[in-house]
């Protein structure tokens, strides 16, 4: 499975030319100008090369009622040679600090420790989130093997020491290429987390894996609670994870998991997986799966979920970067609603793509509330693609309404430097400023200060109005006796 190894590092950094929208209503004209959303907070990374915000998550953990931003540097050297860090910055009134509260790193080199960081919601239901982060190149006794970590947050913010500590004890498994909070699987009143290694072997050769591992009074388990695998040689199950809300709403979480390099009769055509939770946990069985539809788009690369058509039952958001809707990498995202027996159909009910060769649309996708609406809007990344900038990047974000979502991208955001990669990670973060309106966290790990390719992490404030209507109106005739 050499062969999908490299394809999955080299595809990431293709890229070019993003098309505009008009919007058009029978009644009026409708002529929009696209308000620039003001940027809160921004930190440049502090060494060259580090991948400084490669991954970027969300949550408080202080417990001030402020969201805290975790963001990942996976090359970050300190007193080894790309062991990687993770950097959290408490949030206040204004933003964010401007310098880390926390600091942490791996003391071995090359493992690439941030590459995957999250908020791991509350654990051990003692008031504070809690952290969980990977390093997929973590070797300790198997090359490779990866390794996955939880730091416990407090009053203080996070612990200086991880609680708990999970390897592969196998080979080039790569466990921790991606973490997420899980929800609560089985309504026991604490959170569980999700860890993926895309590579790991139960029978088949880089089928993948995802562990489940329950949250308690006393922390994670040792062992997981539930383990899944591909089932299929190079799927690479467990590339990316994520909790899936409620999709039944049956009171019970439920998980998804992305497979990117499963094979249909259309090679990496990638698939999804949702498994329903119980009181027992997952079953052994995905109640629900979708495929890609075309060769090579890995399909299942980026996950998110939330309920977009107000039934209270969660919904699903699948990127795939290298799909095609026209032109080639470009990429795409589809939607898929959730229903009362679990996902209501393997046909999307809404998708978009990114109108760009190279673009790799839907790298990264997020959902939350950025104009306060109580409506889900959507936000994706695309690193590769050209504004005014080549292969600057972008993300894109679609405003939901009731039913539906838009069809074109109300608010764009650019790196506004060549080769940027910005929007390699995305998150929509909640309010760090108590307005009501989600603020947007974006990641350019290729971002150049002067000639020194240091990474920047920005922040922008959600707000009521991104789009100002000019409406011209129809004649209207009026008839006389």
């Amino acid at each position: 499975m050499s062969d999908k190894r490299s394809l999955g590092r080299l595809r990431f950094w293709r890229g070019v030319v993003v098309g505009t929208a008009v919007f058009l209503f029978a009644a009026f004209l409708i002529s929009p100008t696209l308000h620039a959303l003001l940027l809160a907070w921004s930190v440049t990374g502090n060494q060259a090369a580090a991948e400084y915000s490669y991954a970027i998550a969300a949550g408080d953990v202080n417990g001030d009622g402020r969201i805290d931003l975790i963001v990942g540097s996976p090359k970050y050297e300190s007193d080894t040679y790309t062991g990687g860090a993770a950097f959290v910055y408490h949030g206040y009134s204004g933003g964010f600090s401007d310098n880390p509260y926390w600091t942490s790193g791996s003391d071995l080199k090359g493992a690439r420790y941030g590459f995957a960081v999250a908020s791991a919601g509350d654990i051990n239901a003692d008031g504070y989130d809690d952290v969980i982060i990977g390093a997929y190149r973590y070797n300790n006794g198997q090359s490779e093997e990866g390794r996955a970590y939880l730091y416990l947050g407090s009053s203080h913010g996070l612990h200086t020491a991880p609680d708990w500590q999970f390897e592969s004890d196998q080979k080039d498994a790569h466990l921790g290429y991606a973490v997420a909070a899980a929800g609560d699987v089985n309504n026991d009143g604490f959170d569980d987390v999700l860890v993926g290694a895309r590579w790991y072997q139960e029978t088949l050769s880089s089928e993948g894996a995802a562990f489940l591992f329950y949250g308690s009074a006393d922390g994670l388990s040792d062992t997981p609670g539930w383990t899944a695998v591909g089932g299929q040689a190079g799927a690479a199950f467990g590339t990316a994870v994520a909790s899936a809300g409620d999709v039944n709403h049956d009171g019970y979480d439920d998980i998804l998991i992305g497979a990117p390099f499963f094979d249909t009769t259309l090679e990496d055509a990638g698939a999804v997986y949702l498994f329903l939770g119980s009181e027992t946990g997952p079953g052994s069985g995905a109640a629900w799966q979708a495929t890609g539809s075309q060769a090579g788009g890995l399909f299942g690369s980026a996950l998110a979920a939330a309920d977009f058509n107000e039934d209270n039952a969660s919904d699903l958001l699948v990127g795939a970067p290298h799909s095609s809707g026209g032109v080639d990498d470009e990429g795409g995202v589809f939607l898929y609603l959730g229903g009362s027996s679990g996902l209501m159909s393997s046909t999307a009910v809404w998708s978009t793509y990114g109108g760009q060769v190279g673009s790799l649309f839907g790298t990264a996708v997020a959902v939350g509330d950025v104009n306060g609406d109580a409506f889900a809007d959507i936000l994706v990344g695309a690193p590769t693609c050209t504004h005014d900038q080549s292969n600057e990047g972008c993300v894109f974000l679609y405003l939901g309404m009731p039913g539906s979502v838009s069809a074109t991208a109300n608010w764009t955001g650019q790196g506004d430097k060549a080769d940027t990669a910005y929007g390699t990670s995305t998150a929509v973060i909640g309010s760090v400023n108590g307005d009501s309106y989600d603020e947007i966290a974006v990641g350019a790990p290729q971002y150049r200060f002067d000639r020194d390719l240091v990474g920047r992490a920005f922040v922008y404030f959600g707000a009521e109005q991104l789009v100002e209507q000019v409406y011209v109106y129809l004649p209207i005739a009026v008839q006389t006796n």
